[in-house]
């Protein structure tokens, strides 16, 4: 890749990167977006509607950026300690600002860098996708270099394990990079299965509706049955603290305190309103859980039953 381009991310908080053409992967995105399909029409989605609604464009890229030749698949590493402990806790991924926002952020401005030092025009087009368009960004992080679909169906990268954020940008234009894929190095090791208490995964197979994380994050209105979040009001991470890839990045960084928005104090949280509530949300990541759901996790949080 263009060492200036790496240069560049590096700055923008993109430590990996990888660009890979489309024309060079085509046969292994069609392997990756079959098992997709497959998965979809096992119903493995639950109710995100959204991501049926969006399979033709997962599968097909070119709806999503017409053009598209190439792809940029970027990480960046969010902080792998706990935030709140066994009784309250939150996925360590939401203790910061809205990723969104500052991936999106990050990449406009490293391409636009890029695109003026290139001296490139308005020929250059670009599409940065960040969890928000239809796009199989882990696909594209494997395709691109950036690590491997471990056995708990999320991306590893051998130094930075899964705690990462992944970002995506298609681009019009051929660089003739190919793949440069690497190996499953789950190997036998089963930890993350045998960690999840809700059954939720099988070996390279996540099931959303059984999944902590899905609950609290994607499930809308009062579960169907009672359900056991150990402890999780937004999010799970109880597959990625027992990954071995994971124990490295947690050594090697310092523990930052929860940020304002992550409210550890069960009193301050239960007498909280809607109000106080989307006011403290606000430009988090914690602001797709909708406050009549968060107070629904709040109560299931330690039992199958509500303590309301």
């Amino acid at each position: 890749m263009d060492p200036r381009l790496t240069e560049i991310l590096e700055k923008e908080g993109f430590p990996v990167s990888g660009l890979v053409d489309v024309s060079a992967v085509r046969e292994e995105y069609g392997r990756h977006s079959s098992r997709y399909a497959q998965w979809i029409a096992e119903g493995k989605h639950g109710e995100m509607g959204y991501l049926l609604r969006g399979l033709d464009r997962r599968l097909n890229p070119e709806l999503v950026f017409p053009g598209v030749k190439s792809v940029l698949a970027v990480l960046r590493p969010y902080s792998p300690h706990p935030v709140g402990d066994e009784d309250l806790r939150y996925a360590r991924y939401l203790n910061g600002p809205d990723y969104h926002e500052t991936i999106q952020s990050g990449l406009d401005r490293a391409m636009n860098a890029w695109k003026t030092e290139r001296g490139w025009g308005e020929e250059f087009q670009y599409k940065i996708c960040v969890d928000t368009s239809a796009v199989l960004e882990r696909t594209w992080a494997v395709l691109a270099g950036l690590g491997w679909i471990g056995k708990n169906t999320l991306l590893i990268h051998p130094q930075l394990g899964s705690y990462v954020f992944i970002g995506v940008v298609f681009l019009n234009r051929e660089f003739g990079f190919l793949p440069e894929l690497l190996k499953d190095y789950c190997g036998p090791c089963t930890r993350c299965l045998g960690a999840c208490p809700v059954g939720a995964l099988a070996d390279h197979d996540l099931d959303s509706r059984k999944c902590i994380s899905y609950l609290t994050l994607e499930k809308r209105g009062p579960f169907e049955e009672n359900v056991e979040l150990h402890g999780y009001v937004a999010g799970c991470d109880l597959c990625q603290e027992v990954c071995p890839y994971n124990t490295k990045p947690v050594r090697r960084s310092v523990p930052v305190p929860p940020a304002a928005h992550l409210v550890l104090d069960e009193s301050i949280l239960l007498s909280e309103t809607e109000v106080e509530y989307r006011e403290r949300i606000r430009g988090s990541a914690l602001s797709r859980v909708k406050y009549p759901d968060f107070k629904r996790n709040l109560a299931f949080r330690r039992s199958g039953e509500s303590r309301e």
